[in-house]
Parts: structure tokens; sequence; C-alpha cells
């Protein structure tokens, strides 16, 4: 069949109607559910996201634009993995993937946000919620947003390969984190100074510490111990037999997959792994957002993608990245208005 003189709509709908006839690697397009709106590259609206969603809001956009994608190592960089469209094997022309390209945002948490808040980008994929910082900053510019869970994570800590601690309790992590234990001879490792390693101010991780963790304990002020970057705990652990350090599940045993040098630990016995994750027993059980201005058109594409991430085959997208779906997927996952 010739495609050359055809609209990229009729392109896209014969691209579906193959992709919905065959089942093709997990580096492509499944079968597409039939709730998956199809979108062509000019309707996608404009997204951003958090460096551990990334993976999530590429596959979202293959999905719903009927493109394959691919996982790809960031060799030189940071030896982390990262989804990208696989344009190579893509039936649109250069032009339209400059565009998509432009409309796939990565500017960490605390920058989606406050590109939503601006009005710069029309949807988020965020590792939290909106901080008290953004929130503020959202007042102050007299915009509201529409929040919602759409996947579920984990906040784990890690140490060094060769550490011989594998568990660690709630109040021994809170006790390394405000000073009080500062030798891992403590808490049934070897004889040497803990260094608890943290993350820059209104990142994703920095903030799920103090409120989930933390939960109203102050941390001593160690800016020598601030990464910066998702990959900064690894590297920093890399060079440090003695440290610990936080990150997102997801990041860890997907993205960071082979920064063997780093192990997950244990919180009050119990494994950070999926199966504890959906069924709630690991202490620190975290989700991840979209969220989209109040302001939002509801016939747009934007609040349709929005709506799309919590219905059954959204949450199917969802597991496909690599996060655990929501326990009772659009019917368990509720908007809410940050005013």
């Amino acid at each position: 069949m010739n495609m050359k003189g055809m609209s990229i709509k009729a392109k896209q709908l014969i691209l579906f109607l193959a992709i919905s006839m065959s089942v093709v690697s997990c580096e492509s397009n499944d079968v597409i559910d039939e709730e998956t709106p199809v979108m062509t590259i000019e309707d996608f609206p404009v997204i951003d996201c958090s460096t551990s969603t990334q993976p999530l809001s590429v596959i979202l956009a293959a999905k719903v634009l009927g493109l394959s994608y691919t996982w790809w190592n960031h060799a030189v960089l940071d030896q982390i993995w990262y989804c990208k469209i696989d344009y190579d094997n893509a039936d649109i022309s250069q032009e339209e993937a400059r565009l998509l390209d432009s409309k796939l945002n990565c500017s960490t948490t605390h920058g989606s946000y406050t590109n939503l808040i601006d009005g710069n980008v029309q949807l988020i994929i965020a590792s939290r919620n909106i901080s008290r910082d953004e929130k503020a900053y959202a007042d102050n510019k007299g915009v509201s947003l529409i929040e919602r869970p759409i996947g579920r994570d984990a906040f784990i800590f890690i140490v060094p390969e060769k550490n011989p601690v594998t568990n660690l309790t709630i109040s021994q992590i809170q006790d390394i984190y405000t000073g009080k234990v500062r030798n891992w001879k403590e808490v049934g490792g070897n004889e040497a100074t803990i260094n608890p390693y943290i993350r820059d101010a209104n990142s994703g991780s920095q903030e799920k510490m103090e409120t989930m963790v933390m939960q109203g304990l102050t941390m001593i002020d160690w800016p020598e111990m601030i990464t910066h970057g998702m990959a900064g705990p690894f590297f920093s652990l890399r060079m440090d037999k003695n440290g610990i350090a936080f990150t997102p599940y997801f990041y860890y045993s997907i993205m960071a997959r082979d920064e063997t040098w780093a192990k997950s630990i244990g919180i009050n016995g119990v494994e950070p792994n999926k199966e504890n994750i959906s069924n709630n027993t690991y202490p620190y059980i975290s989700e991840i957002y979209a969220a989209v201005r109040s302001d939002v058109d509801k016939t747009s594409q934007a609040y349709k993608l929005f709506e799309f991430l919590t219905t059954t085959a959204g949450q199917k997208i969802v597991k496909e990245s690599g996060y655990v779906p929501m326990p009772t997927g659009a019917e368990g996952s509720k908007s809410s208005q940050v005013r």
C-alpha cells in the first residue's frame, strides 16, 4: 500500500488497525485497548515530567500516537536507562519528530510543577504531588491545579553493595538523619562513620524524605552531603563505602538497573519490591501524580490524557512502564483540586 499521499490521521488509522491485530515486543506498542485515545502529533499536548517518570511519559505518548518506543542507556553520562520514541521505525517526517520532541519535556519534579503553574505546559506526570513551596508559588500566581494519583512507587534507602547492613528500622533511619546515630556499628554494621546523603531542596526525593520519613524531625544541615540529580546518590555511593542515600524504587529498579554497586535495604524487616508495594506492607509507599491546571479546557487533549491515565487501559500503560498500578484502577483514583 502506498502511504505517501495519505494524511497523518489516515496513516495513524492504518497503523492503529495493524497494531490491534498483532502482538509486538515490549519495546513497541502492545495491542492498543479500545479505551486508548488516538491522537495526531499536532493534537498531542505539551507535557512535562520528573526524571523518574520520563519513561512513563514517553510510553504514554507512543501509545496514543501509534508509535513504537525503545529503552536506551545513557552510558556516557550517567549509565541510566531512559525511554525514547523509536523514530527509526516511525512513519513520520523529521518536522513531525521535532514537533513531538518539543512536546515531550522532562524538567524534573519541581520544574514540571512550575512550568504547569506558569502555563508553559498542559499536563505533567510527576513523582509526587505539589510541594509547599510550589503551592505558595501557585497561590501567588492565582493558579490552582487538579491532581490525581496514577501509580504506586516506594521510597527506598540504598547503601553500597558490600555494606553488611540489610535492614534498618524507621527509628534508626530517623536517628541517622537527625545525627543521633553516627556509626554503622550502632545499627549492625561495621565500625565506620555513617555518611548520610540527601537531595537538593524541592526535589521530589527530598520532599518525600522530609514529609514521609522525617515527619517533622529536623535533619542535620549537611550541605556537603547534598547530591544533585536522580543519579547523584548512586554516584556518591560508588565512591563512598560508608554512605547511605534515598531514591524512588522505580528509579532504582528500572532506570538505574546497572548500578550494581548500590543495593536497597529493608525497612522494619520488609523489602522494597512490587509485591510489597502492591500489598501495602512496605512502610514507605508513595504515589506518582498527573496534574493539570484547574482552568484547563475539559474538552482538550491534555484533559483527555489526564482522565485516561486512571482508566483500565491507562493503568496498563502505567504497569508497562514499570510502576505498580493503583489498587482499584480508575474507580480508586480521585482528582483533588489544589487551591
